[in-house]
């Protein structure tokens, strides 16, 4: 569940959201890590450009689209991606 933009533990993601006019989707990818540092693999659309969020066993969220940058969920990293990357600024 997202509750002012944040994770919150044990609840589901949202299935979809809008932001700026965009609609967002997350879907959970099956993954496999053998160090057991991630989570969960999330799926996440913007207006059907699909990429990977990393949910980390430490509550935090990362994607190659964001590098450098960790966040504490995956609607504050799906704001970051609408607002600074251009494939993603409508």
């Amino acid at each position: 569940m997202i509750k002012d933009n944040k994770h919150i533990p044990d609840e589901k993601y949202p299935k979809s959201i809008e932001y700026k006019g965009r609609k967002i989707t997350f879907s959970k990818l099956s993954s496999s890590d053998k160090s057991q540092k991630i989570l969960q693999v999330l799926k996440v659309e913007i207006d059907n450009k699909a990429f990977e969020v990393v949910e980390f066993r430490d509550g935090l969220f990362e994607s190659g689209l964001m590098p450098y940058s960790s966040y504490e969920s995956p609607v504050e990293l799906v704001h970051d991606v609408i607002d600074n990357l251009p494939n993603f600024v409508k």
